[in-house]
């Protein structure tokens, strides 16, 4: 018994030592054991790493409220979007940005504090381009001639116009500045071709054929000087006048631009600039019809009047005269052009019907010969653009040109549609329920709207 107790006591202390579990009674071990559950750190035993303690949570930043974007902005929204050189969009939207495009589409973000203008149930096209025009603006640099309350600016953006060219610098119609209206100054250079001045056509052809000539021999003296840097240039005082005027067309750095009616004088014209290579725009064409051909292979560019009316000349016994397909017939065959009315101006006496204030119905007598609806929207927006050099920004709805538009409520060809607002740069230019020139006139765009009140500039009722 003794031996076994000692045996016993022996065992005991081995599994204290080994165990490192202190010799106390059994009210102190279970003590110990639920501190050592309590807090482990604090009990670890012999060859135990110390686990590190958990990781302090990291501060959460405090939110920021999102600054909204910088800039003037501008959404038209709910037009039928006519982008001429792309699809048309139904019920979309054109965001623009500090007077330029930024999206166009259906689902635009649209940033709250942009200016909106509810255009449902309108169209959507950009600016009208005059290639040409008379009192819409100054006829000369802007800050020095244009008037910034002109009446005619006003009617001309009634009319949808927001640019013209004004004989030396393409221009837009802004209202209440002279500054920011000038898109480029573009001149061409007048060429005067027509079988009745055979003199002035003898001259101009043999000024092109001795600039021409001068041309060749400033070629060869580059080549030479390369081995005789001493090498005379050949002399170039007389190059004055007309002789300017070839060195320029012939060099590329203008663009002539003659009116040309007759098959004949077309043939002339054509034939001299496919010999010497330079650009030129024709006004006219009437009889292009005949051979249109003739313009695609000199590359002209053509402005026509499709309800100009020219009589066949019967003395000459060949096919003449205007035809209301030569719009038609020129697009079928690869021309280019722009379309005018028979007047430069807008004509402030009454609705003459044949001045820019209604460019849109020249247009539609185009189709009527036959053209597309959409080349004949084209023809007085993107293609008069091009000609002046100015589609980089104007002439289209496109993401990065300028925000010039016009909303109509209806059809643009359509006799009966209105402009309901002129926006140029982001920046609404004319109002139509806001001018008091043309807000009696189907004031909501209906088709049968009631009688209008007495309205300025003359009282209902009054005999003149």
């Amino acid at each position: 018994m003794n031996r076994d107790f000692k045996s016993s006591l022996v065992l005991l202390a081995v599994v204290l030592l080994v165990t490192d579990i202190p010799f106390t009674g059994g009210t102190a071990v279970q003590i110990a054991g639920v501190a050592e559950a309590q807090d482990p750190p604090r009990r670890r035993g012999r060859g135990r790493r110390p686990q590190p303690p958990p990781p302090t949570p990291a501060p959460q930043e405090e939110e920021k409220e999102l600054e909204a974007p910088e800039g003037e902005y501008l959404a038209i929204e709910g037009a039928t979007i006519h982008t001429i050189t792309g699809s048309v969009i139904r019920g979309g939207t054109v965001l623009s940005k500090d007077g330029k495009i930024v999206s166009i589409g259906v689902d635009i973000a649209v940033p709250d504090e942009a200016e909106k203008i509810d255009a449902s149930g309108h169209h959507l096209y950009p600016g009208l381009v005059a290639f040409r025009s008379s009192g819409l603006v100054g006829s000369g640099e802007a800050e020095k001639s244009q008037d910034p309350f002109a009446l005619g600016t006003v009617t001309g953006l009634a009319a949808g116009i927001t640019s013209t060219w004004n004989g030396s610098r393409v221009t837009k119609l802004i209202r209440g500045q002279v500054t920011d209206l000038t898109l480029r100054r573009q001149s061409f250079i007048s060429l005067s071709y027509r079988s009745g001045n055979p003199g002035k056509k003898k001259e101009l052809r043999e000024a092109f054929e001795k600039v021409q000539e001068h041309l060749r021999k400033l070629e060869q003296h580059a080549l030479e000087k390369q081995d005789n840097p001493d090498a005379k240039a050949p002399d170039d005082k007389w190059i004055r006048g007309t002789y300017a005027t070839a060195r320029s067309l012939l060099l590329g750095e203008k663009v002539a631009i003659s009116r040309v009616s007759t098959i004949f004088d077309l043939r002339e014209i054509c034939q001299l600039a496919r010999r010497f290579g330079f650009k030129m725009i024709i006004e006219g064409a009437e009889e292009a019809w005949i051979e249109p051909g003739l313009l695609a292979r000199c590359g002209a560019s053509v402005v026509l009047t499709p309800r100009s009316r020219k009589d066949r000349d019967e003395s000459r016994g060949a096919a003449g005269g205007s035809s209301i397909e030569n719009a038609k017939i020129l697009h079928e065959s690869g021309v280019p052009f722009s379309i005018m009315p028979a007047s430069q101006g807008i004509a402030l006496w009454g609705l003459a019907g044949r001045d820019l204030s209604h460019l849109p119905l020249e247009a539609a007598f185009a189709v009527r010969g036959g053209l597309p609806e959409d080349v004949a929207v084209e023809s007085i927006t993107i293609e008069p653009a091009r000609m002046l050099g100015v589609a980089d920004r104007i002439g289209s709805i496109e993401v990065g040109k300028d925000a010039d538009f016009i909303i109509m409520d209806g059809d643009l060809l359509s006799y009966m549609s209105h402009v309901r607002w002129a926006i140029i740069d982001g920046k609404v230019q004319y109002d139509k329920m806001e001018e008091g020139l043309l807000d009696h006139i189907r004031p909501a765009g209906e088709d049968d709207p009631p009688a209008p009140e007495d309205h300025w500039p003359r009282r209902l009722g009054d005999p003149l």
